[in-house]
């Protein structure tokens, strides 16, 4: 039974124990890719692509815990020759196959037209971009955090990813800043070395909410933020090996794991 907590208004908020049960996949496209009218939403995509462009060409890409999103595989379509999908829950993997076989009823119109603007493409090669990223997926795979390794994708796989992205992720997955630091040590076990982690989230923040239910947050701190990424291996110190970008809270820092 999934741990309930109150909030000051009354209603429940679920913790992880409650995804597989609570987490609605068309909720959660519906709420915040639609329209696009949420501001972190807003942020991720108007800012991932320089993050993208500044890494340039690589082999392998892993979005980890993509739900059923497909911005960071456009995102990529152009820079890398593999891309690859992993979530933990079912139903967003299952998605995430439709997508790929061209049967998910989802348009992504409105957050391919934000990357194409970025990107300084025209509106009319929307499908271009879409069918460019679906050409680079290579796999949907299961992912655990909570696991070492933290992907189950095939062992030849297995810490050769030059990118690993991860975003509004960790911090809905763990109870403790204890499982917090573990799970970014995890993940970033799969980057190969000199690779690169994209991680985005929310700092300072205890929920979120989407198709009228409420979810917890771990609440971090920059510094904290910070000192999970050096533990696991992440330059985040040097300036030519990270970069941060952070607007009221919301979050995206690309750091450089170390050789």
């Amino acid at each position: 039974m999934s741990e309930l907590i109150r909030c000051l208004d009354g209603r429940r908020v679920l913790d992880r124990d409650a995804f597989h049960d609570e987490f609605s996949t068309e909720d959660y496209l519906k709420d915040f890719y639609m329209r696009v009218e949420d501001q972190a939403m807003q942020f991720v995509l108007n800012f991932l692509p320089n993050l993208v462009a500044r890494i340039g060409k690589v082999d392998r890409v892993l979005d980890f815990g993509a739900g059923p999103t497909i911005h960071v595989a456009v995102s990529f379509r152009n820079s890398a020759k593999e891309i690859y999908l992993a979530d933990y829950l079912p139903q967003n993997r299952n998605e995430l196959l439709k997508w790929h076989n061209k049967s998910s009823v989802f348009e992504w119109d409105t957050t391919l037209r934000i990357l194409a603007k970025c990107e300084g493409q025209i509106y009319s090669e929307l499908s271009v971009m879409e069918q460019a990223a679906r050409d680079k997926v290579k796999g949907i795979f299961h992912c655990d955090c909570f696991k070492d390794p933290s992907v189950d994708a095939p062992s030849n796989l297995l810490g050769t990813f030059n990118v690993i992205v991860t975003i509004f992720c960790v911090e809905y997955c763990c109870k403790t800043q204890a499982e917090y630091k573990q799970c970014i040590a995890n993940i970033a076990k799969q980057i190969a070395p000199g690779g690169h982690f994209i991680m985005g989230g929310i700092l300072e923040e205890t929920w979120c909410s989407f198709g009228g239910r409420l979810f917890t947050c771990l609440y971090i701190t920059q510094e904290f933020m910070f000192e999970c990424l050096r533990e696991a291996g992440l330059d985040i110190d040097d300036p030519k090996a990270s970069i941060f970008y952070e607007v009221n809270g919301m979050f995206l820092v690309c750091a450089k794991k170390k050789n």
